[in-house]
């Protein structure tokens, strides 16, 4: 009967533990979830009152402010920013490891009846308590310095791949931008072909009704201003789309109403390939976060060679039972002790062997790899400058071609007003000035997406200089290997 009491006890016991887990749901039920999510947010969209939540852009918009915007806005970016909270908690465990631990434990127990000895003196009571407190300090740990220092190295690898995570931003903000002002150029000049071409064709109507053009004139400028219609709508749809990319990378909310205000520039400066390679090779950051792998995997390989040498530490503690822990009956006593704990594994089976034989393999796979991506940014600058070179050249062609179709096109109106020229001719010449036009647009911003491409390589754009400044740093901030290939220059 004793047995059967004891049931419900043990069968509490049981059940106890069960009674923590916790329900996993299976894909079905995830996704029944998320589509209940998802209904969720869509009803509180529509739902929602005016003026709840963010309220759309509206006003001018300088570049400097979209890069600001996209900074402290795009998620990616922030959440590449959370990677410093585990840096510094990485950081706060590794020191740990050198640091004095204090523990605490206690207990009761209670046993199904007191024992006695034959002579009558009580040997197992039937409650019995106790607790302790332990203080354990590690006096040689060579794991712990080597995690310490990799965890300060993680830190700073984590700096870089955010630094990278920025120019990548403020490269594509800037090239957004500059897409979304090319778009409103373009649109303007067809605008201004089409109301030209509308123009001329009124008049072409005008003077065949006096009988001074044939049919054929006035078909000819309906063909043209249909033309521009078309390349009006296209521009039109371009633009939109442009500042559709935009505004979604600045994560503006719908109904947004930006007025650009910066334009296109062009910046001509001479770039020497000698001063662009030193700096990239000294500022880009993923040649920085490449470098920092090659330290963290340097700490793993010392990691693996501590693990060859003995673990010592020092402990103290104090203990207090009942049964007193040095006798004296049922009552409450204490006892404390201290010493020296070494522990030392003499032969594993070759596991740390095996272990440093494959952090050394990495390491030398991780300078190869850094070897790899200096040549690589070597060649990528040496590209960059010459794609520079290139656009500057076109940039300058088609400044040039189009003072000549503006004069080409005046020639021909001119002519035609003194009978020398015809109508198609002037249609021609009004055409080929708007392409000519739509070409010097793009080629300036070629100019300027090849001069953010350089700052990119260079391992500038992330410090703060935009296409509208030099792209070389100031020779005061260069190192002193670029300085000196400058002078011999």
């Amino acid at each position: 009967m004793p047995a059967m009491r004891r049931l419900p006890f043990l069968f509490l016991l049981a059940v106890l533990p069960a009674a923590g887990c916790l329900h996993v749901p299976d894909r079905a039920e995830m996704a029944s979830l998320r589509a209940d999510a998802a209904a969720e947010r869509l009803h509180l969209r529509e739902t929602a009152s005016p003026g709840v939540g963010e309220a759309p852009f509206s006003g001018d918009l300088p570049l400097r402010q979209a890069v600001d915007m996209a900074l402290a806005r795009n998620l990616a970016y922030q959440k590449q920013l959370l990677s410093r909270d585990i840096a510094r908690g990485r950081l706060l465990a590794a020191r740990t490891e050198m640091l004095p631990t204090l523990s605490a434990s206690g207990g009761w127990t209670h046993y199904d009846e007191e024992l006695r000895s034959d002579a009558g003196a009580v040997t197992r009571f039937q409650n019995q308590y106790a607790a302790s407190a332990t203080l354990s300090q590690p006096l040689f740990n060579a794991r712990a310095a080597t995690a310490a220092r990799a965890a300060s190295l993680y830190g700073e690898w984590v700096e870089t791949v955010i630094r990278q995570s920025e120019e990548q931003l403020r490269f594509d903000v800037a090239k957004a931008y500059y897409a979304a002002v090319l778009s409103e150029s373009l649109l303007a000049v067809q605008s201004n072909s089409l109301a030209t071409a509308e123009s001329q064709l009124a008049d072409q109507r005008a003077r065949r009704r006096q009988g001074m053009a044939s049919n054929y004139d006035e078909l000819r400028a309906e063909v043209e201003v249909a033309n521009f219609s078309a390349q009006v709508l296209s521009a039109r749809d371009a633009r939109n789309e442009a500042y559709t990319a935009l505004h979604r990378l600045l994560k503006l909310p719908s109904g947004s109403d930006t007025r650009l205000v910066d334009g296109i520039p062009l910046v001509l400066e001479t770039i020497d390939f000698a001063p662009a390679v030193l700096c990239a090779l000294s500022r880009r950051s993923d040649l920085a976060a490449a470098d920092w792998q090659v330290r963290l995997q340097h700490e793993a390989v010392e990691n693996a060679k501590a693990s060859y040498f003995p673990g010592i530490s020092a402990f103290f503690t104090e203990e207090a039972a009942d049964p007193a822990p040095k006798g004296g009956g049922d009552k409450w006593g204490d006892q404390w002790k201290a010493g020296i704990n070494a522990s030392w594994t003499l032969f594993d089976g070759f596991s740390r062997r095996g272990e440093l034989i494959q952090a050394r393999a990495q390491e030398r796979q991780l300078a190869l790899a850094l070897q790899d991506a200096e040549e690589a940014a070597e060649s990528e600058v040496r590209q960059m400058v010459l794609t520079l070179r290139t656009a500057e050249e076109f940039a300058k062609s088609q400044s040039k071609n189009l003072e000549t179709a503006k004069e080409a096109l005046r020639l021909v109106q001119t002519g035609l007003r003194e009978g020398q020229n015809t109508q198609v001719e002037v249609m021609d010449a009004r055409e080929a000035l708007s392409t000519a036009a739509a070409n010097y647009y793009r080629s300036i911003y070629d100019h300027a997406i090849a001069r953010m491409q350089l700052q990119k390589a260079m391992g500038l754009i992330a410090e703060g200089p935009l296409p509208d400044e030099p792209v070389l740093v100031p020779p005061g901030d260069l190192p002193r290997a670029a300085r000196a290939a400058e002078e011999e220059e």
